[in-house]
């Protein structure tokens, strides 16, 4: 390996970024009080048998119990000068004078903070330390807590005065929270509360509440306090007592709170339904008019909506038994129409009979909204189509079309997309025009109930022009008609028909290539699919890991290539796609670990020997990598196909595409630093994967997928970037290098040599994934 001695100016650069990260360690004060001992840091330390996320997270929660008067605030600041510049530092303002007393409180704070997390037998203590510096006493606060072992439950037990509230109780114990060796805490009685309130209100109790519960509990075990003369007994008691000692644990048991108050223990059913669905600040100048259908009472002043499209959406039905959790899903889909700017459900019991009564009001939204704005965007559906650009829209969203609540948008969109070097290589103009029905059209009332309660109904109607300079110029429309359904984490989404026709105007660039390779001549052409597409998507995890899976098939010209005609034979694309994604983020504190697997793969089916169109892919449904969400060492649709070792020059064969596409992609991301309010993040990253043909194709040999050569078609890239947050969305800087090119051959393939300008630089938009 060569080693060099670095340029004088490359050293000036690293004394300069070595000062500049000196200075941004300092610490400054503000308004210290002069002369006097002031709390400068407060340290809290948990000693005993925990690992170090429960010991940190523990910690994090006693550092929280500290007295005002004893804690410690710090501004992060940007820039300043302290006697002398500072860059990225920390300044103390008005730090508190130490008082001993306020230490006291915060051991106290801290005990009943220990208590509630089930740990009773818990000792803390605190010693102080004191740095003088010129007139400031800089005194830090070490507080060292044992919390002792940990109690856990030994028995639980429900004593319920009422028989159908035991029997309501027993029916959900698979999902109770208080189980036996479980730890121990005043947060874990509550959650249990919360669950049963839950349960209750959901089965008919409406004024059931969580003051309706209480919990006895004993961590000492009061049966071993009795005397007794037997010496067997006393045996027993004095080894129960050893072992309470050694496992310490409680017995807790849940009754029901002594109240005056009968109504809690009465089971409601849903009575009348009143709808109000066009409320406004002033109604007295209009003519109310009732309408009463499937059991609803709709009360229109306005006559904004039509009373079948209320009744269609208030999923309650006169003689239910009442439930919270029906109720909520009433409220929110009717708040997540759009329709109405504020909707709310009044529940109204009767008195002194088992029937609630239903009072809905709605407040309409603006009809109209109309918005103009500058965005950055990504789009992986199309190869030629916003990789990484940005454009303008102006869009008008209708609120109530057709007075059926549905909602109807039409958008105008110019965007542009940048080439790696920085120009502009593609100018796209869009119209698009939707109608999103809050409902099924046609009613299908085979369909289970639970999945028609959140279903929607999308017409969609698209023109777009893209614009390759020098390349080709896209004109291509389309229509569909599709269905979404979701359900707790699930959405499945069907999508017949899909008509897209596409025509294409070749120019000097793209007939270059065509004159070298012939399969341009099949890939890049004018064309119609006719398709149905399935899409399933499912979401989850915890509060520290988050997953999604997504599936989704799309299939054109199976039923419509039947027919056979001139026009048909020579444009319609027939192919069936598949591709399928899991990706995962596992927080870890302010840090997170990030990771994807992506695999697609589509086929043509030629109909006749001599339809070629069908070879491939069209070129709007294939696969490519590289570029800012990708294989990110690579420019955009500059990897692949397989191993193929042709250029990528403009002159040469600049594009790169496939039938199938593999890929895995793992981050590791980090905060940086907070700047006024904006995040700056920063991540170390791997690509794995590549894309193929699935036939062979001249023009691009060893660019066919083959088991035998996997390994050496995979392309390995690495890298780091910056991420600024921004909140709304983010901008983001990444810079990777070829760690495995499979372009090249032997040994070739390795990454043996880095030089700066070896890597490429990318800029996105929020997350690659």
């Amino acid at each position: 390996m060569l080693y060099t001695l670095a340029k004088p100016s490359q050293l000036s650069l690293l004394l300069v970024t070595l000062w500049m990260l000196l200075l941004a360690s300092c610490t400054t004060l503000r308004n210290y009080p002069a002369g006097q001992p002031f709390v400068y840091q407060t340290n809290v330390k948990v000693e005993g048998k925990f690992s170090k996320e429960e010991q940190k997270q523990l910690e994090g929660l006693l550092q929280q119990q500290l007295h005002d008067s004893i804690q410690v605030r710090s501004v992060a600041k940007l820039i300043g000068w302290k006697n002398g510049p500072r860059l990225f530092y920390k300044e103390i303002v008005n730090p508190p004078v130490y008082d001993s007393l306020n230490a006291s409180k915060s051991v106290a704070f801290m005990e009943a903070l220990l208590n509630a997390q089930g740990y009773f037998r818990d000792t803390i203590t605190y010693d102080t330390t004191l740095v003088v510096k010129e007139d400031q006493l800089r005194t830090t606060v070490n507080f060292n807590v044992v919390p002792g072992k940990l109690v856990t439950i030994d028995s639980v037990v429900y004593n319920l005065e009422d028989d159908t509230l035991k029997s309501i109780t027993d029916k959900n114990m698979a999902s109770t929270l208080l189980k036996k060796g479980v730890p121990f805490s005043k947060n874990l009685i509550s959650q249990e509360f919360d669950r049963l309130v839950n349960v209750y209100r959901n089965n008919g109790y409406l004024q059931f509440s969580f003051e309706d519960l209480i919990a006895v509990f004993d961590t000492v075990g009061i049966d071993l306090l009795r005397p007794t003369f037997d010496p067997i007994e006393q045996a027993r008691q004095l080894q129960e007592l050893q072992r309470r000692r050694e496992n310490p644990s409680a017995t807790v048991e849940v009754r029901l709170r002594v109240s005056e108050d009968s109504n809690r223990l009465v089971r409601y059913k849903v009575g009348n339904i009143t709808v109000y669905p066009d409320l406004s600040a002033d109604t007295a100048n209009y003519i109310p008019r009732t309408d009463t259908l499937s059991g609803l009472q709709v009360v229109s002043y306005r006559d904004l909506f039509k009373p079948r499209i209320i009744a269609e959406n208030i999923m309650v039905k006169r003689g239910d038994l009442y439930s919270h959790e029906q109720y909520l899903r009433a409220l929110l889909r009717l708040n997540g129409i759009g329709s109405w700017r504020l909707v709310s459900i009044d529940p109204v019991p009767r008195k002194g009979i088992d029937t609630v009564d239903y009072v809905v009001k709605m407040f309409p939204a603006a009809r109209y909204k109309g918005t103009i704005n500058i965005e950055g965007s990504q789009n992986r559906g199309n190869p030629y189509v916003g990789a990484i650009g940005f454009g303008i829209n102006a869009s008008l969203n209708n609120r109530n079309f057709a007075r059926a609540a549905n909602q109807a948008t039409s958008t105008v969109r110019y965007g542009i997309e940048l080439g790696s070097k920085g120009q502009i290589q593609t100018q796209i103009v869009s119209l698009n025009n939707s109608i999103l029905f809050p409902r099924l059209i046609p009613r299908n009332n085979w369909i289970p109930f639970a999945w028609r309660e959140n279903a929607r109904t999308v017409l969609n109607f698209n023109i777009n022009n893209t614009d390759r300079f020098r390349w080709f110029n896209l004109t291509s429309f389309n229509l569909n008609w599709g269905y979404s359904f979701s359900r707790d984490n699930k959405l499945f989404t069907f999508t017949f028909p899909n008509i897209e026709y596409s025509f294409i105007t070749r120019r000097e660039e793209l007939n270059a290539r065509i004159a070298k390779y012939p399969s341009y001549r099949y890939i890049f052409n004018a064309g119609l699919v006719s398709s149905t597409i399935l899409g399933y998507t499912v979401t989850g995890g915890t509060k520290k890991v988050s997953n999604q899976k997504r599936v989704n098939l799309e299939a054109s010209g199976l039923t419509s290539g039947l027919i056979r005609n001139p026009f048909l034979d020579s444009n319609l694309y027939r192919f069936v796609k598949l591709d399928a994604e899991f990706r995962q983020v596992h927080q870890m504190g302010k840090s997170a670990f990030a990771w994807r697997v992506f695999g697609g793969a589509g086929i043509g089916m030629p109909r006749f020997e001599r339809d070629r169109i069908n070879q491939y892919l069209p070129f709007f449904k294939q696969y490519f990598g590289g570029g800012p969400n990708s294989m990110r060492a690579w420019g955009l649709r500059k990897l692949g196909p397989g191993s193929n070792s042709r250029s990528t020059a403009d002159t040469i064969a600049p594009e790169r595409f496939g039938d199938v596409q593999l890929e895995a992609n793992a981050e590791y991301r980090f905060p940086l630093y907070n700047m006024g309010g904006v995040q700056i993040n920063s991540a170390f990253f791997t690509d794995i994967g590549n894309i193929w043909f699935l036939r062979k194709n001249e023009d691009f040999e060893d660019g066919e997928f083959r088991a035998d050569r996997f390994l050496q078609d995979i392309g390995i890239g690495t890298g780091t970037g910056l991420r600024v947050d921004f909140g709304f969305f983010l901008v983001r800087l990444d810079y990777a290098y070829k760690v495995k090119d499979p372009a090249k051959r032997g040994k070739d393939q390795w990454f043996n040599r880095w030089r700066l300008d070896n890597g490429m630089l990318q800029l996105g938009i929020n997350y690659p994934f």
